[in-house]
């Protein structure tokens, strides 16, 4: 069984679609829902079902929000860690329109977690670290981020990324980010972020460099299925073609997937495979509950 520990958000994810324009003052009636999220959430609970021993180290408020949060993981087989502040736990409003998506986010509680939470939190024995990229760019966060990573490369576990959206990652600057990333880390980016990080339009060599720095990693490409790496392996995997659905997660649940898959069978062809058949089952039932 591979040990997993996770670091990073845990939110409570509002999704609502537009179906036209809402001007402002108006009111519109659609179907909205709430659920258990965060980029680190999702990976650590989708793991964790995936059949991994996973410990999530994070923060959540003092409120009936970061309750529901830390029984979402416990009913997924997480082991939480969690940092209770005075902070509002977490969220994030997805707004979804036709094919565009806009979200806004609130840290909250999640920017109250330390490096010394960190150093009580991580012990030797799991197998990999795996950092939502949303830590990496938080000031309040960063610091507990670098701490998990100097604690597992210290412990020889191996480290994974999940990069946050290029608008963020510009925010913070491209070399900056790539500066805040341990060599050989395992990397999953979309399109839109690879395309940045690489400075490469063609997926083709923006695997090609990425790869030259991280040991491990997937391009994702939503319908068009994902692009894996493994040193100078490649294996292309296609997938399902979806109506309009909300994708939120989607990266995270491959992600999960992914690296569960390779650190039991070191299989690039297996994990890529079974990643993107576990993000498209994802989508389907999602579809399946807003139809």
């Amino acid at each position: 069984m591979s040990r997993i520990v996770v670091l990073g958000d845990l939110n409570l994810d509002i999704h609502a679609h537009l179906p036209g324009a809402l001007t402002p003052g108006d009111e519109i009636r659609d179907k909205i829902t709430v659920r258990p999220g965060g980029s680190a959430g999702t990976f650590a609970r989708t793991a964790a079902r995936l059949g991994a021993s996973v410990t999530f180290i994070g923060a959540v408020g003092e409120d009936l929000v970061g309750d529901l949060l830390e029984s979402s993981l416990v009913q997924a087989g997480v082991t939480p860690n969690l940092c209770r502040t005075a902070s509002a736990s977490g969220a994030v409003l997805a707004l979804q329109q036709e094919d565009e998506r806009s979200m806004v986010c609130s840290r909250g509680a999640n920017d109250g977690l330390t490096p010394d939470w960190v150093s009580k939190s991580l012990r030797q024995g799991a197998d990999h670290l795996h950092v939502s990229g949303y830590s990496l760019l938080s000031d309040a966060q960063r610091g507990a981020a670098m701490r998990a990573f100097s604690l597992a490369r210290s412990f020889s576990m191996t480290i994974s990324v999940d990069p946050p959206p290029t608008s963020l990652i510009r925010a913070v600057g491209t070399n900056r980010f790539l500066d805040l990333l341990p060599d050989g880390v395992w990397l999953f980016p979309n399109r839109s972020e690879g395309r940045l990080l690489s400075g490469e339009l063609d997926v083709y060599e923006v695997v090609d460099v990425l790869s030259n720095r991280f040991s491990v990693g997937a391009l994702t490409m939503g319908a068009e299925g994902a692009i894996a790496w493994s040193g100078a392996s490649r294996h292309v995997q296609e997938s399902e073609l979806l109506a309009l659905v909300d994708t939120t997660g989607a990266g995270d649940v491959y992600a999960a997937c992914f690296v569960s898959q390779f650190l039991r069978s070191g299989d690039i062809e297996r994990a890529n495979e079974g990643a993107c058949k576990a993000a498209g089952l994802m989508l389907r039932d999602r579809l399946a509950s807003t139809a």
